[in-house]
């Protein structure tokens, strides 16, 4: 963008809520109206400039936050379109904290939905400016006044109209911008005529615009007290109660329309433009001391030393690393270097750019208020500060994130191509913080972990098509283990001949259980010499390793107690081998003996649902061999303390999700191993793999 603007003339609005709702569609009816594309863009017929994106196109919602900058009436007005959907609404969360103000779409049609419900829970806590957009009222079966009963009901706002529909369904034709008493009517080609209210609905718009008036002087006592004396309240003094109710959040004002004709899209960018703060205007953010974590706010501010944090990064085959970042202080040109306090690194930015979608557009510098991008820079990641010294010293926290809910083991299509899989896998991660890779040891499988199954679709398709590498999923592997609950005692003899010198190893040892969690112990009680010195941490080597694969069904072993009691030698033939093979027979005999039990892991588990839904919730961790240990009230959702066997777990999100409409979530962490009950133990022993050793006498 050629032309420069000031600081006040610029505006960062965010688009949240739920998928389908219509932020995308809003997008591109602002970017029309603002001569930024020459048509509304559509994301059914994949036309869409904000998705662009493949994984985007063939499911027809957002999959991860885009960026965009357009000029309206002397106004930059940087554009946030956020994801919407359960898989994708943590990053929805990440980029909150950057935006000056956000705007909430409401479907017409199905009123507020819960991923709807996350966002304003967190707008509210953040004291974002926000303002609420009633979407789709040309569809069939719209309602307006349902919309906006369901938003008085379940939302944490006590909003109030700026606009009424004129006409609704198949016979909507524009917008009453209740603030102007003008009605807005749209052509074909989406551009507004504006003209007098409708004479019949010219009864309810006085009626609305004398309740809107109400609400918008009480933002300003003098005013207050100027309408309460029957003083005319000029259109100056109403537009500034708007703005500064709108910014302290004591309003939440409604607009409505149809975004994919372009209505109400001209009176939400004179909002803007008139009503949303400018970046000085925004309100404080926090920031730490980088090194002492105080915590103190910042003030947007061209003045001082440059600071930003990074809100997204984006990994292309071809361009790089693309970082894209808020600036919150200070100006910052090309050939300056920065600090990353979080790294303990300093890089160069050598060229800025704007977002436009997938397109950079040059830009000279960053200045306070701005989002920017900054290519190929290798140490800069998603959440990260900097700042232009190291003197500075500050961090801004970090972003948020959700605990991932569905787990799965990844492998490379192709053999041999492990680490071209790694690769992919790592930068991946650097587009999305909510997803997480981890190496099971015990399986040597790595584990690709999500909010939903969704997320780690994207994700793997992304990999093909940027890194072209190919992965499978299946289900992670179970880290069962092995242990005995009886006691043993049994001898363990190596004896080998075959000419020459012959091998020889005898030890006899009492094994017996362990409490849980208490780990191995082995215990030299050999009196006498019958075992020389030398030969006692082979025998213990021998049992170690023979417990790596139990005798049930080949998962490690754990909590046992080995006692070396007794054995006997030869002083030709005996060796640490052998006695390191005569450990090995000793352990298999005994573990044999001593009852031997298979294991699983438990998860501790918070399942977080709708209270309505409490009792099919209960059904299902029933169902898994789950047990209820507690419920928390959370006013309409209830959070719900179980433990369930990780084997239970994999598909729980899916079950969760159908039962609840997509409004449940739940987090787990590993707890302890339990011993499997027979009837699950016989289908995973008979299942497994266990390859035998054979014992060598």
């Amino acid at each position: 963008m050629a032309k420069k603007f000031d600081v006040t003339q610029k505006r960062v609005v965010g688009f949240a809520g739920h998928a389908t709702a219509g932020k995308t569609t809003l997008c591109e009816a602002i970017l029309f109206l603002a001569k930024a594309t020459d048509r509304i863009g559509s994301v059914d017929a994949n036309q869409s400039v904000m998705d662009f994106e493949p994984e985007e196109q063939k499911r027809k919602y957002s999959v991860s936050t885009t960026f965009y900058d357009v000029e309206y009436k002397n106004t930059q007005i940087f554009l946030i379109d956020t994801p919407g959907n359960s898989n994708f609404i943590p990053e929805s969360l990440s980029v909150l904290p950057a935006m000056g103000a956000v705007v909430i779409p409401v479907d017409a049609l199905e009123g507020v939905k819960y991923q709807t419900e996350v966002i304003a829970e967190e707008v509210t806590k953040q004291k974002i400016p926000r303002v609420l957009f009633v979407s789709r009222l040309d569809k069939e079966h719209a309602s307006f006044d349902k919309a906006l009963a369901s938003i008085k009901e379940t939302l944490p706002f006590d909003p109030v109209p700026l606009a009424l529909p004129i006409g609704e369904q198949d016979k909507f034709k524009g917008v009453v911008n209740l603030l102007t008493n003008k009605a807005h009517t749209y052509g074909p080609d989406g551009k507004p005529t504006v003209g007098d209210v409708p004479g019949d609905m010219k009864a309810d718009a006085d009626e609305a615009r004398a309740t809107l008036v109400e609400r918008l002087v009480e933002a300003d006592d003098d005013v207050m007290t100027k309408y309460l004396d029957g003083g005319e309240v000029t259109p100056d003094e109403l537009a500034a109660c708007l703005k500064k109710g709108l910014c302290s959040g004591a309003l939440t004002p409604v607009l409505c329309g149809a975004p994919a004709k372009g209505a109400g899209a001209d009176v939400l960018l004179d909002l803007i433009v008139q009503s949303f703060p400018n970046p000085l205007e925004e309100r404080p953010r926090p920031v730490l001391n980088a090194d002492m974590g105080e915590a103190t706010t910042m003030q947007i501010s061209t003045d001082g030393p440059f600071a930003a944090q990074v809100l997204k990064t984006m990994s292309d085959p071809f361009a790089g690393r693309v970082n894209i970042l808020r600036v919150y202080r200070g100006l910052f040109t090309p050939d300056q270097t920065f600090f990353n306090p979080s790294k303990r690194s300093k890089e160069r930015p050598g060229k800025f750019f704007y977002q436009h979608g997938k397109d950079q557009v040059p830009a000279e510098q960053a200045m306070a208020g701005e989002i920017v991008a900054i290519i190929k820079l290798k140490d800069l990641g998603t959440g990260d500060t900097i700042c232009n010294a190291e003197a500075d010293n500050i961090k801004f926290p970090d972003l948020p994130r959700v605990e991932p809910m569905v787990h799965r083991a990844v492998h490379p299509k192709t053999q041999g191509e492990e680490d071209k899989m790694s690769s992919a896998l790592q930068r991946i991660l650097d587009e999305d913080l909510n997803l997480r890779v981890m190496r099971q040891d015990q399986t040597s499988e790595f584990i690709l972990s999500g909010v939903g199954q969704a997320q780690i679709d994207v994700a793997l398709e992304r990999m093909k098509r940027k890194f072209n590498a190919e992965v499978v999923l299946t289900p992670p592997k179970v880290p069962y283990r092995e242990t005995i609950k009886g006691k043993a005692e049994v001898q363990g003899k190596y004896k080998k001949q075959s000419g020459g010198r012959g091998q020889y190893g005898d030890c006899h040892i009492r094994v017996e259980p362990q409490p849980a969690g208490v780990g191995f112990e082995f215990v030299d009680a050999i009196v006498g010499g019958v075992i020389p010195r030398q030969f006692i941490p082979a025998v213990e080597k021998g049992v170690v390793e023979a417990m790596l694969r139990g005798e049930l069904a080949g998962y490690p072993v754990q909590d046992v107690k080995v006692e070396l009691f007794y054995g006997s030698y030869h002083s030709v033939d005996s060796s640490e081998m052998a006695f390191k093979s005569a450990g090995r027979m000793a352990w298999r005999k005994a573990m044999k003996e001593a009852r031997p039990v298979l294991l699983e892991p438990i998860y501790k588990v918070a399942i977080t649902v709708p209270t309505s839904v409490m009792g099919d919730i209960y059904g299902t961790i029933s169902s898994h061999r789950g047990k209820v240990q507690g419920s928390e009230d959370k006013g309409k959702l209830t959070t719900i303390f179980c433990e369930l066997p990780e084997s239970e777990t994999h598909m729980l999100d899916a079950e969760l999700r159908a039962l609840t409409a997509d409004r449940a979530s739940f987090v787990s962490h590993f707890n302890h191993y339990e011993e499997v009950p027979p009837a699950f133990a016989e289908k995973v022993i008979a299942g497994s793999s266990k390859v035998k050793e054979e014992d060598e006498e």
